[in-house]
Parts: structure tokens; sequence; C-alpha cells
């Protein structure tokens, strides 16, 4: 991992170390004079290495087209097989989006109405008893999270494994929470299960399998040609999912689909996105699958959100988020991440340029925000909500990095110059000292026992360094308890 020598570095107590390893590790650099595309060429391995991420494809939309697309990195690292613009990828809840289409193409037919009660549609499930009424559950709130419905998975299962059916997992016999209203609709609460719900719309109005109607009126229609639901067709040059710790992903995707099923490459989902914006011909958002009025209607957050969505986003519309950037323009986008990989699609449509980030590994989003702040500033966009939060996130590092810095130095100038020397029993300010250690010692176990655990899943090479700078500030307090001054002062 690229960040080992750094570490050595810093734990060296250098301060020349500690500043150029922070500044390594935690800025994107660039002079902001070449290309994006050149841009993206030059850091993303370096990037990978600093993340520790096995691989990654990218692609750009300018003018409402497909202009860009690169790969880079391990498909398979085991096999060392490299990722290639054609290597396909789980694309996780980026589906949702694509379904949302779906359903938006059932409510052009005139089959369906965004705000029926799901129950007057699904009918090959019973639904079951649940603490809100079932009436208030429509197809508007699915889309957008609101309907009350618990979060969970698709009942995914060990690779080789029979897989339950949609029906299963919707009852909660899967190892996932029951697909019922357990809030009061109407508030954002993120749900896997509503989009099973969707699913089994689709194909209850229609008569037809889910995945062969999206392909049928979405995916081909767009040129999307090597996007599948069928995981079958693409087991040799699928890349393969990775653990925050690099290990391989052993289980396959469960029978629900319409929540995070799909499986394509990023010219593919860019394929989809730049059909979100406007054209340089004049092409309108939909591109004849759906009207720009649908399309717009998808972008439109219908709901607040909260939590760990609200540090990106300023609401989610159907079946994607909406932030609206500090230069007035809407941007769209969603994120799917799963077991083993984190993706992105970024997008203003009113300007038709958008960017698509597909991984293999849960240790991406770093790696995904600084990409996504490279694209918005070289395409002359105002920062979004993703990329800043990333910058501010390192603050910590920066801070708690300047206070280790400050007890090094205050440390070091003390000993150099004999003011400080070993007596752990010294009655100067001997409560003092024993407090500032000790409370620096529970900070860092604190961090290790609990805090790492968190922040290591969504965030690990900020949480590896946030560790190492706590374990240097302890070792520090605890060496300034053991060497008090002793400039005029007696001890014992």
């Amino acid at each position: 991992m690229a960040s080992d020598p750094s570490r050595r570095r810093f734990l060296g107590t250098s301060a020349l170390g500690l500043t150029a390893s922070l500044a390594g590790c935690l800025g994107l650099g660039g002079d902001g004079s070449e290309s994006l595309p050149a841009h993206l060429e030059e850091r993303i391995p370096t990037l990978l290495e600093r993340y520790d991420v096995p691989g990654t494809s990218v692609a750009l939309v300018e003018d409402g087209a497909v202009t860009w697309t690169g790969a880079y990195g391990e498909a398979d690292p085991a096999a060392g097989r490299p990722t290639t613009e054609d290597t396909p990828f789980r694309v996780q809840s980026i589906t949702k989006s694509v379904t949302a289409w779906a359903v938006m193409k059932l409510v052009e037919t005139g089959e369906i109405d965004l705000e029926d009660p799901i129950e007057r549609h699904v009918t090959s499930w019973e639904l079951p008893d649940a603490p809100h009424p079932w009436d208030e559950v429509t197809v508007r709130r699915l889309l957008s999270h609101s309907a009350g419905i618990p979060p969970g998975g698709g009942g995914e299962v060990e690779s080789g494994g029979e897989p339950p059916s949609i029906q299963t997992v919707l009852s909660g016999a899967a190892g996932t929470p029951a697909a019922r209203p357990v809030e009061e609709p109407g508030t954002f609460r993120y749900s896997n299960p509503g989009y099973a719900l969707l699913e089994l719309l689709v194909e209850d109005v229609t008569g037809r399998d889910f995945a062969a109607y999206v392909d049928d009126e979405i995916l081909t229609p767009l040129g999307m040609d090597d996007a599948t639901f069928d995981r079958d067709d693409l087991e040799a040059d699928l890349a393969i999912e990775h653990y925050v710790d690099g290990t391989p992903v052993e289980t396959a995707p469960g029978p629900v689909r319409a929540h995070g099923g799909l499986y394509a490459t990023a010219e593919d989902v860019a394929r989809f996105v730049a059909a979100s914006t406007a054209g340089a011909d004049g092409e309108q958002p939909g591109r004849d699958v759906l009207e720009p009025e649908s399309v717009a209607k998808m972008h439109e957050p219908a709901v607040e959100t909260t939590g760990f969505y609200d540090l990106a986003t300023d609401g989610a519309g159907l079946g994607h988020f909406a932030e609206t950037l500090s230069g007035g323009e809407r941007a769209v986008m969603n994120g799917g991440q799963g077991p083993g990989s984190w993706n992105w699609f970024h997008a203003v449509p009113s300007t038709g340029d958008g960017i698509v980030i597909l991984t293999n590994s849960e240790r991406s989003v770093q790696l995904i925000a600084d990409i996504v702040d490279a694209w918005a500033d070289r395409s002359g966009l105002s920062t979004p909500a993703l990329a800043s939060t990333a910058r501010w996130i390192r603050f910590p590092v920066w801070i708690l990095g300047g206070i280790a810095l400050g007890l090094a130095l205050r440390l070091g100038y003390g000993l150099f110059s004999g003011v400080r020397s070993f007596a752990p029993l010294s009655e100067r300010d001997r409560i003092a000292r024993a407090a500032l250690a000790g409370l620096a010692v529970a900070a860092a176990g604190l961090w290790w026992a609990v805090g790492r655990e968190f922040l290591g899943y969504f965030l690990p090479v900020i949480a590896d360094w946030l560790g190492l700078v706590l374990a240097a500030i302890a070792a520090l307090a605890v060496l300034t308890a053991l060497f008090p001054r002793t400039d005029g002062a007696e001890t014992s």
C-alpha cells in the first residue's frame, strides 16, 4: 500500500516528513493546466495505489454524449487480469436509477400512476400486516425511499448456493427485514426492499420478467449493449469485488434485481447518464425512451435526505439523488455500494456533463470523491457536496497532526535544552500530567476499539491516518508525563 513509507516517516517524528506525507495522502494535486482525460490518466493509477483499490473504470459525458472512457488497475488481482474498458462491474444501487426509468415508462403508458398505492398493483405477494397503512405506500414514495420501508439486502447467497424467491426475501425469511411500512410514510429512509416491491410491480403489471422488460424498454433503446442482469454470461470477464481488507467477495446476488442487480461497463452507465441530459444537437433528455418531463420529474427532489445521505445530497428524487450546486445548477447522482464495491455517477443535466466511476473495492469512496472533485473543477462546475465533504472530513487529521507535531517539538526542545528529564514521580503538575496522559491513551484506545471499525468501512485510509495520529499523540502525552520540566522544581 502506498502510504506505508509515509507512515514510517511519520513515526520517525520528522516534521517535514509529517507534512509531506499528509499532503501526499490527503490531497489530489495537479496544477489544472491539463485536460481532464489527461489528468485522470496520470492521477488514477496513483489514487488506486494510495487508497489500495484493485481496479476502476471511468467514463466522461460532455454535451450529452460519451466522450472518453478509461480503465485502470486489475479486475481480478488473484488472476492478474487487468481492468479494461469492456470489464463489466456490478453497479449496485445505480440499478435503482434504471429501475426508476422502467417504472416511469409504465407511468407514461398510463398503466400506473405515481400516486397509486403499491397494493393496487402487486398481486403476486400478499402484503403483510404493518404498523402503518399500506395505502400510504405509493409508487412515488417507494421510488424516493420515503415509504417507511426498512433498509435491507437482497438475499445474497454463497456462490453456487440456491437463491431464495423474491417473495421469501420480502417476507423477511432470508435474513433481511420484511418489506412493510414500519415508520410513517413520508420521510426519507433508504430501502432496498422498497425496490423489490417495485420489481414485483413491474412484473405484475406487465406480465413479463423484470429483467426482460428493462432490457427491451430501457437498456437496448439507450444503446447499453453490454448491460445485463444475467451474471452467468459474465463470469469470465467480471470485475471481482473485494472487502475493505482486500478479501474477494464470495457471495452472489439474490433474486432481487431492481435495487442492485445490474452488471454494466462504465460506458454503458455513461450512455444512461447521457440520456438524462440535453445533447449538443438538440437531443432532449429521455432520448425518445421517456419524455423530458418524466426525466425532470425523476430529478426533482421529492423528500429531504437525512444522515449519511445528507452529506452529499440535498434530497432524494425518483431513483436519483439531487443537489443544487453553488453556481445554481442542479446536479443529479446515484451511488452503488454493496459487498465489495463502491460505484458512482454524477451529472448536470442542463449542461450535458457527467462522470461515471465503477470500482471493485469497498475502499473506493475517497478515490471516487477525488475523481468527482477533479471532474467538476475541470468542467467549470461548482464543487459537488461529495467532494466538499471529502475535503472537510480530512481536517481532523490535519488538526490532530498539528497537535502531535506541537507535542513532539515541545518535548524535543525540552530534552535538547535540558529543561526536561526523566522524572515520572516529580511533584510538578503531577495530576495534570497524569490526566493528560490518561485522556490521550483513553481517546486512542476508544478509537481503535470502536471508532475505527465504523469509519474504516467508509473511509479506510482516513481511518488509518487518524489511528496513527491518535497513537502518536497518546505516546507523546505519556512521554511528556514521564519527562516533566525540572527547571526550578524539585523532583522526588
